[in-house]
């Protein structure tokens, strides 16, 4: 009887541009592994787009009840980091997965799941570097958006309503105006001057539904930002500080 095996693949925005460990590479490794070792592949658990760091993962946490379920033996992943980036994240799914009883097997890491205590301590100090490479990953990517914003660009992170990000290279480096969101800011602003709440403009825009920037319910909260927001001033904003943006004014004030 062959063992049950499913498989679990994860990338993060900036693994994905660091290590070029893409989800089609892990998924089509870890296909020939059980192949080869003669496991059947139930299925494989995909968390696109998620930091290694957290446990707050869809995928893994469907897995990690299915363990529970004994619905299958074992998990098979690329290399150690893309099951976690930090040690305690790593540690506790590796007990979850020991009182399961489902054994953890790596492609890259064939002897992964021996218990004695030099592979322990080995398996422990990769989690401790993953951990490191992943701060310092976040560290680069702080600085890279720190000079976008000294430089009067976009920095990173939900463009506000009336602008979307423009693409320069491999990255969005500058926002311009999006001329139908932009009618939106412009009509907020009329309807404020002309003495409606909060509340109320929030009401007119749900009542004549217009969209909000992704489609969800207009809040008077959501209208104070946008009033208050000194993007549309020519201003940029990051980490609570505030700078000459070099992005296009909407012709508000």
């Amino acid at each position: 009887m062959k063992a049950r095996a499913v498989g679990y693949i994860r990338v993060s925005t900036e693994n994905q541009v660091e290590e070029g460990l893409s989800l089609d590479i892990q998924r089509e490794a870890i296909t020939s592994y059980c192949n080869k070792q003669k496991y059947e592949l139930l299925r494989i658990y995909e968390d696109p787009g998620v930091s290694g760091a957290t446990l707050d993962r869809p995928a893994l946490l469907s897995l990690l009840e299915s363990a529970k379920a004994n619905e299958f033996d074992i998990v098979v992943i690329y290399q150690l980091d893309r099951l976690a980036r930090d040690l305690y994240t790593q540690l506790f799914i590796e007990k979850e997965l020991e009182v399961a009883e489902v054994e953890l097997y790596s492609v890259c890491e064939p002897d992964i799941n021996r218990n004695d205590p030099m592979t322990v301590a080995l398996r422990q100090m990769k989690g401790v570097f993953a951990q490191y490479e992943k701060e310092m990953i976040r560290l680069r990517l702080t600085a890279g958006r720190l000079k976008k914003f000294r430089d009067g660009g976009y920095a990173g992170g939900s463009p506000a309503l009336g602008y979307t990000p423009r693409r320069e290279g491999r990255a969005h480096s500058k926002l311009e105006v999006d001329k139908e969101e932009a009618k939106v800011v412009r009509y907020i602003k009329k309807l404020r001057r002309q003495g409606l709440s909060l509340r109320e403009i929030a009401l007119r825009l749900t009542e004549e539904g217009i969209p909000t920037k992704r489609g969800g319910e207009w809040y008077p909260a959501t209208i104070r930002y946008i009033l208050m927001n000194p993007l549309y001033k020519g201003k940029i904003r990051y980490d609570k500080t505030v700078g000459d943006g070099k992005q296009s004014s909407i012709g508000i004030r």
